[in-house]
């Protein structure tokens, strides 16, 4: 593979808090595996031996450990950055740069993204166009009829912040993009756009999957322009906007070589014969040309997606998304590469029922006349007679003991439930103890003394 693979696993989780808080977000289970075993997996079975790990220096033990205890054979180059620095991911992408870990082309890849893509497929979009940046896009399914409450609030399910994203008309190539609550009342495209692409579709059905494919000079801009911190929010938005902003023609240097515009630095290089080519030609193709004497700078900048239309993609970001995706990824048993969901090692009384939706985890054992749906149930956990879950996440070590009544609900790990408990639409954090008989509906309990209602 010519591309080196980037897991981004430094991320603290800020929208997920209370599950992070005992709990590093690379490793929050998604169908009782670590988060992150599933882009790692997915690089694996693409052919990559191995893959550059960036976290936090006090999670990089745990994330190697929960790794190491699966069948993941890649070889796996961590690099740590201080858990006391907030860093965003194009600081990330610079201090691997400047550790020169970056030696080639690089496919970037959030910890939270879990899909089945064909990465090929992505590959070919990027070589096909030789472009300076790839991005995986992912059409946002049609809402279903089926409204899903947040635990811990009483709000329903509510669409992530979309963007508004200009493709060419042919589909792939990046013309625009912006994040919509940027637009205020209208939409402005730059002239220069439309005159090289007088037809583009504007939407909010693509969803951004975080996993991108950079040139390496790309790599080199941001280690010499450290004003840049965000890949999503401002890296790739400048790519898009200078793929054609224009440049004099009498301003491009004997040896063919393309500065950036407003940029005094010659980080991508146009061949010679082929610059020479365009100055003389009024072609106005694919690949830049002139108009009123200025070449545009597509020819060096070029951005492209590949979007994802079938097959399984989502990313774990958010609470309201981790439950999504915990629901979802028990319909793709090829994803989770088991058939049987219910551990060998799991012991479930004859009488009870986990349905074909659910799973139950290693050593964990369920009592009789329990029934389980739509769920979850993590490894080591002991639930006693009579219990009903549904639509609900039960992470590693939790006990609940008979006649509880569990739905729409996550409990994190550690946790214990007394006798005839009832959660609806809740988050138990780690190592919580509820009491007999109580009932909770719409809140997050993370102190036995306080419990907060939203």
């Amino acid at each position: 593979m010519e591309l080196q693979a980037v897991i981004l696993a430094a991320g603290r989780g800020s929208r997920m808090t209370d599950l992070t808080a005992s709990l590093p977000k690379a490793l929050l289970p998604v169908a009782n595996k670590p988060m992150i075993w599933y882009p790692i997996s997915m690089l694996e079975k693409a052919g990559f031996d191995e893959v550059i790990i960036l976290t936090l220096d006090s999670t990089k033990g745990a994330i190697y450990r929960a790794l190491k205890s699966t069948q993941i054979q890649i070889k796996m180059d961590f690099v740590t950055v201080s858990s006391e620095e907030d860093l965003g991911t194009a600081d990330s992408l610079r201090i691997l740069n400047e550790q020169r870990k970056i030696k080639t082309d690089i496919l970037v890849v959030s910890c939270d993204l879990i899909t089945d893509i064909a990465l090929h497929k992505l590959v070919d979009v990027h070589r096909t166009y030789d472009s300076t940046m790839t991005a995986l896009m992912m059409a946002l399914p049609e809402q279903s009829s089926e409204s899903l409450t947040i635990p811990g609030t009483k709000s329903k399910k509510k669409l992530e912040s979309r963007d508004l994203v200009g493709l060419d008309e042919k589909g792939q190539r990046l013309v625009f993009m912006a994040a919509e609550e940027d637009i205020e009342e209208f939409l402005t495209v730059r002239k220069s756009i439309l005159e090289k692409h007088p037809f583009i579709k504007v939407g909010t059905s693509l969803l951004d999957a975080h996993m991108y494919i950079f040139k390496k000079w790309v790599i080199d801009y941001l280690s010499e322009h450290k004003n840049i911190s965000s890949v999503k929010g401002e890296l790739i938005p400048c790519l898009v906007k200078k793929q054609f902003i224009k440049k004099r023609a009498e301003d491009v240097d004997d040896e063919g070589s393309m500065e950036h515009a407003t940029h005094n630095h010659n980080y991508s290089s146009v061949d010679a014969l082929k610059q020479k080519t365009l100055e003389m030609s009024s072609w106005t193709g694919d690949e830049g040309g002139i108009t009123n004497g200025c070449i545009a700078n597509i020819d060096a900048i070029k951005c492209h997606v590949y979007v994802m239309d079938s097959g399984f993609c989502s990313r774990a970001n958010s609470l309201a998304a981790y439950c999504d995706v915990n629901r979802q990824i028990l319909q793709s048993k090829h994803v989770l590469e088991e058939e049987n969901f219910v551990h060998s090692t799991a012991k479930v009384k004859p009488k009870t029922q986990v349905g074909q939706d659910s799973m139950v985890g290693e050593e964990s054992s369920v009592g009789e006349k329990v029934s389980v749906k739509r769920s979850v149930i993590g490894q080591h956990c002991n639930i006693g007679d009579k219990v009903k879950i549904a639509n609900s996440i039960i992470m590693d070590h939790v006990t609940i003991k008979e006649g509880c009544v569990i739905h729409g609900s996550v409990i994190c790990g550690n946790a214990s439930l007394s006798e005839q408990v009832e959660l609806k639409d809740c988050l138990v954090g780690s190592k919580q103890t509820l009491p007999e008989k109580a009932k909770f509906s719409n809140e997050i309990i993370i102190d036995n003394n306080y419990m907060m209602e939203i």
